[in-house]
């Protein structure tokens, strides 16, 4: 027959009306006892921190911020698309036939190869391809002064003249309102190219070389690329974009779940031991069960919160195709969404960003718990937890540094299989690079090693200083602790 001990309603003024009655069996089976008891813990704290009003204010805000932070990909498309003012490129030919084109065929030939279309130049404004960005006039020479000032007033924003050297090879002069020390105009480069491409050509024809010899002027060079190394991360800078961008959100959600639900641990942990209240609950409950029905209730409240942040997010993303159709955003075949594979990363990482957060929660959970016991007032929790958090912060830092140059690096990859920084740097590396399976196994495996270890370090600080109210223990105190 087993003895059961109650435990009253608490007079000191702290939550426990709410909290299911928890019974210490002094026979029976002791291993059902203990979960008995954590399950009543996790339930109360779990219970206690989804119905707070901040809890739930947050979350939804988090939510709004997150489905929208989804839509910027089409948005940044929606406002580039109708924000792409066409160039009014007009030109005015003095070098008379030019790779054997004047006039109409000459125009044409400038336009089909700054917009790379075959919309012929004399097509009225409704027929012409909406994606043309330059918008060509053929101008009498007569015209030139006039055009001149109509580029340095805005009316127009680029003028070409065409003329012949004393070698009889094509000059052209640009005309444009923007200042030499601008970096902002993205038509001269393409103006450029085709200017050295109809040069070639006019020169070409010069030289009497035939259609078939100009046109094996312009072959394509065999040029064959030899990779010695096998392939370590996306195919495509706008891959590797997306992966940096999907992988701060994660390393961000992360880092900032992990610190805010660990503060809400040793925050917990030092007002119930400041207003007494652990006093009667170490009478119902061992300090190890108290302790992990502390980490798993909050952290089931932290996973609960971080699983309505990543549904969002994803539907966010499926519903962003059809955005783009609605807004008429193209063919399609330019789409940030099209080119890249932004579904296909965001599904990969999402199984890795709950397991990192878990593992990450977990470890760190167990440290900031037993730190939130070595205090006397909730005002001192801050500094309690600073190396900790100054850890973690070592690891989150790297993960922007190394992402925003390379995660294959050597230093980036051993940092990642360190435990306490495996959470944030690891997903980094799963989102701009392809990880090896034996390394993924491998963090997790060291994860878990860890967490029971801290587990255990923290278990016995918690059960030895949670009713400790005098001077704190010292760091020779608290290794005799361990060893005892």
């Amino acid at each position: 027959m087993s003895n059961t001990t109650e435990v009253p309603p608490s007079s000191t003024g702290s939550s426990l009306s709410d909290q299911s009655v928890l019974a210490v069996r002094s026979g029976g089976d002791t291993r059902s006892n203990t979960l008995h008891n954590v399950g009543l813990i996790l339930r109360r704290e779990y219970k206690n921190r989804v119905t707070q009003r901040s809890y739930i204010i947050s979350t939804i805000v988090m939510m709004i911020s997150i489905f929208l932070g989804s839509c910027v990909p089409t948005a940044i498309e929606f406002f580039t698309t109708h924000t792409n003012t066409p160039s009014q490129v007009a030109v005015v030919n003095n070098a008379g036939s030019v790779a054997g084109l004047d006039g109409d065929p000459l125009l044409h030939y400038i336009s089909n190869s700054l917009n790379g279309t075959t919309t012929p130049p004399d097509q009225t404004k409704s027929q012409k391809n909406s994606t043309s960005h330059f918008t060509l006039q053929a101008s009498a020479p007569d015209d030139q002064a006039k055009l001149q000032n109509e580029v340095k007033t805005g009316k127009i924003s680029v003028l070409l003249v065409l003329t012949r050297t004393n070698t009889q090879d094509v000059k052209f002069t640009y005309y444009t309102a923007l200042t030499s020390s601008s970096y902002d105009d993205s038509d001269l480069t393409q103006i450029q190219t085709m200017a050295g491409q109809l040069s070639v050509l006019d020169r070409s024809s010069r030289l009497g070389l035939s259609a078939v010899q100009t046109q094996q002027l312009f072959a394509a060079t065999n040029f064959q690329v030899v990779h010695t190394q096998a392939d370590q991360g996306p195919s495509s800078l706008a891959a590797y974009l997306s992966g940096y961008f999907i992988g701060v959100v994660g390393i961000v959600l992360i880092f900032t779940a992990v610190y805010l639900y660990g503060i809400w641990i040793a925050t917990g942990v030092a007002e119930e031991k400041g207003t007494r209240v652990m006093e009667i609950l170490v009478n119902a409950a061992t300090p190890f069960q108290l302790l992990w029905g502390k980490i798993l209730g909050i952290g089931a409240a932290g996973l609960t919160q971080m699983i309505c942040l990543t549904v969002v997010g994803y539907i966010g993303l499926l519903l962003q195709k059809p955005l783009e159709a609605l807004l008429s955003l193209g063919n399609g075949s330019s789409s940030i969404l099209n080119s890249i594979d932004f579904l296909h990363t965001s599904t990969t990482l999402l199984a890795f960003l709950m397991i990192y957060f878990i593992l990450g929660f977990l470890l760190y959970a167990t440290l900031f718990a037993a730190l939130g016991s070595l205090v006397k007032r909730q005002d001192e929790v801050q500094n309690a937890i600073g190396p900790v958090s100054g850890l973690f912060m070592i690891g989150y830092m790297a993960s922007f540094i190394g992402g925003s140059t390379s995660t294959t690096a050597t230093w980036f990859q051993v940092m990642s299989l360190i435990p306490f920084w495996t959470p944030t740097m690891m997903l980094m590396r799963i989102a701009t690079s392809n990880v090896p399976a034996w390394q993924l196994w491998l963090s997790i495996g060291l994860l878990l090693i860890f967490i029971v270890i801290c587990g255990w370090i923290s278990s016995r600080i918690y059960r030895f200083s949670i009713l400790l109210y005098g001077q704190k223990p010292g760091l020779r105190q608290l290794i005799k602790l361990m060893r005892a």
